[in-house]
C-alpha cells in the first residue's frame, strides 16, 4: 500500500549582500510557532538557523568580500517536520572537512559552529565543494502529540 504524501509548503528568502539576521530570526520563529513547535523547540530551531546563517555569512565574506555575496534560506514545511536549507555563494570546502569528527571545522571563531547546529537539530547535513559554496540543511521533527500532552500534563499538575 502506497501512502500519499503531499509536497511540503515552501518559503524561500534570497539575500544579496545580506545583513538581515533579525529578519531571519523573526521568520524562523514565526514558521516554527505556526507549525506547533513548543517554545524550547522554537528557540533551538532559531538558534541553529542563526548559527548556520552566521557561519555562511562569515565564511562567504572571507572568500568573496562583499561584492558577490548571496545567501538563500529555504524553509520546507511538512506535516511532521521542518527542513531548513541555508545555501551560500562562498568558496566551499572539501567534503571530508564537514564530517562530525572533524572537530576543528565544527568550531568557528565564535566558539560554536557546526557542532552547535548538530546538537540543536534532529538532523544536520553539510554539503560543500570547493568553488561551489556550502549548503547546510537542518531538520527538526514535529512531535505534536507527545510534546502537547507532556506540556498539558505539567500545567495541570502545577495548577
Amino acid at each position: 500500500m502506497v501512502s500519499s504524501v503531499s509536497p511540503p509548503k515552501s518559503v524561500r528568502f534570497r539575500f544579496k549582500n545580506p545583513r538581515y539576521d533579525r529578519i531571519v530570526r523573526l521568520n524562523t520563529e514565526s514558521i516554527a510557532r505556526t507549525m506547533g513547535f513548543d517554545e524550547d523547540q522554537v528557540f533551538d530551531i532559531t538558534l541553529a538557523v542563526e548559527e548556520a546563517y552566521a557561519n555562511s555569512l562569515e565564511h562567504s565574506r572571507q572568500a568573496l568580500g562583499q561584492a558577490d555575496l548571496e545567501l538563500e534560506i529555504l524553509y520546507q514545511i511538512y506535516s511532521d517536520r521542518l527542513e531548513i536549507t541555508i545555501q551560500d555563494s562562498g568558496c566551499g570546502f572539501e567534503a571530508e572537512e564537514s564530517r562530525p569528527a572533524a572537530h576543528s571545522m565544527e568550531m568557528n571563531d565564535r566558539g560554536r559552529g557546526l557542532g552547535l547546529i548538530r546538537s540543536l537539530s534532529d538532523r544536520a547535513e553539510v554539503l560543500s565543494s570547493p568553488g561551489l559554496g556550502t549548503i547546510i540543511r537542518i531538520t527538526k521533527l514535529l512531535l505534536v502529540q507527545q510534546s502537547t500532552s507532556a506540556h498539558h500534563g505539567r500545567k495541570k499538575s502545577r495548577s
